[in-house]
Parts: structure tokens; sequence; C-alpha cells
């Protein structure tokens, strides 16, 4: 049998040809580990970046948190006046003038807006590959307790103040609520603010106000948990990649 020898093979020898061929082999996997540490590099750079960009919207919550809570424990207080004033309606004529500083304090609310473009872009970018589990882990839980209280914003908070505002209107005098409008030519508020004879709208009214205090008092427990999520996610990454 003829045996054809590779020209290159004779003219280099085997040995020499072998080992050239592993050389070329040895470099192709050693540049494809570098690129490939490159790349580990780069990803946990951006992850930090990211967690940086995540701790600063914390922060920003954090502080409306504060503002919010300690604005609905204003109300719950003012509205700690219900029993008295219910009392004073029910048992009384033209002295429930007590009723309009609930209704004002009622009537007006502050909705959460969360600072959450770098939560987007974990969510939509794929940027949640680049952290740790524990990392995407701890942010997901934040992120479900965020959603739970934008439902109940929308839905029970919101509702309880739609239902007292609707049944206020049924039972006030117009007179004082044109006087209440910055607008109106009426320089005094008329009394009595409500009809007191029809006894089951008052009672309504005030269970409304009931109602609504507690869903005010919820409201500001759920902030207040909210912002220790908040503290103890900034605290924990700041501790692990170093502070902004």
């Amino acid at each position: 049998m003829e045996v054809h020898h590779h020209p290159e093979v004779e003219k280099k020898g085997l040995k020499e040809y072998v080992l050239e061929g592993l050389m070329i082999f040895l470099a192709v996997t050693m540049g494809f580990f570098a690129e490939t540490i490159r790349e580990s590099v780069s990803d946990r750079s951006k992850g930090r970046e990211y967690l940086k960009s995540f701790v600063q919207d914390l922060k920003s919550d954090t502080a409306n948190f504060s503002y919010l809570a300690a604005f609905d424990k204003r109300k719950v207080e003012e509205l700690s006046k219900l029993s008295s004033c219910y009392d004073t309606i029910t048992n009384s004529r033209g002295t429930d003038g007590c009723v309009l500083p609930l209704v004002q304090v009622a009537s007006y609310s502050l909705t959460m807006n969360f600072t959450d473009g770098t939560l987007q872009q974990l969510k939509n970018a794929g940027g949640f590959r680049l952290l740790d589990k524990a990392d995407r882990d701890s942010i997901d839980t934040y992120d479900h307790e965020v959603a739970a209280y934008k439902n109940f914003e929308a839905t029970w908070f919101q509702e309880s103040q739609n239902v007292m505002r609707t049944n206020f209107v049924k039972m006030l005098n117009f007179k004082t609520l044109d006087a209440m409008f910055p607008d109106s030519g009426q320089e005094h508020i008329v009394l009595p603010a409500v009809y007191p004879n029809d006894k089951a709208l008052v009672n309504e009214f005030f269970n409304d106000l009931k109602l609504y205090k507690g869903a005010t008092k919820f409201q500001g427990v759920m902030l207040t948990k909210l912002k220790m999520r908040a503290t103890t996610l900034i605290r924990h990454f700041e501790s692990e990649h170093g502070p902004e």
C-alpha cells in the first residue's frame, strides 16, 4: 500500500507539526477564556451600576415614604374626633360645624409616586441576569411589596374615599358647600352644614369616615413597612458594593 505524506509534515517533521497545532489550539483557547473573563468582569461592573442606581431610587422613595406616612398620621389624628362630632350632630341643632374640618382633612389625599426607573430596566432590559441570585431575590421581594401597596391604594383606599365624598355631597347644605369654594360670593360658612334630620344618611356618612380612617391608618402602616424594607436594602447594597 502506498502511503502519501502531507508535504508540510515531511518538511517540518511530525513532532514540530503537532507542536505547532497544539500552540494554535492553546492560543485560541486562551483567547476564548480571556474574552469570557472580560465579559464576566463587564457584567459584574454593569450589575454594580444597576444596584447603585437602584439604591438612589430607594433613597428617593424613602424620603417620600416618610412624608406621606406623616401626612396620614395627621389625618388619622384629626379623624379621631369622629365620635364626638357624631354625637354633636345627632343630639344638637345648628352646631354641626365640627363636620367641616373632618371633611376637609378626609377629602384630600396624596398618592405615592415610586421612583422605579432602574427597577423597570432590570425587569425589561435583562438587567436581572447581571445580579447575584440573593440580590435578585431581595429586589423581587421589594417589587412585590410595592405592587401590593399600589393595589391597596387603587382599591380599598381610593374606594373608601370616593364613597365618603359621595355621601357627604348628599348630606351637605348647598350654601355651606358654595362657601367652601374660592370663587363663591359668600363670605361665611352657613350652618347647619348638614341635614341632621336624615339620621340614616348622617350615620352612613360617619360610617364612611370611620372606614376611611381605617384605610388611611393602614396606608401609613404599609408605607412604614416599605420604608423599613427600602432602608434595609440600601444598607445591604452599600455594605456589599460600596456607597455611591
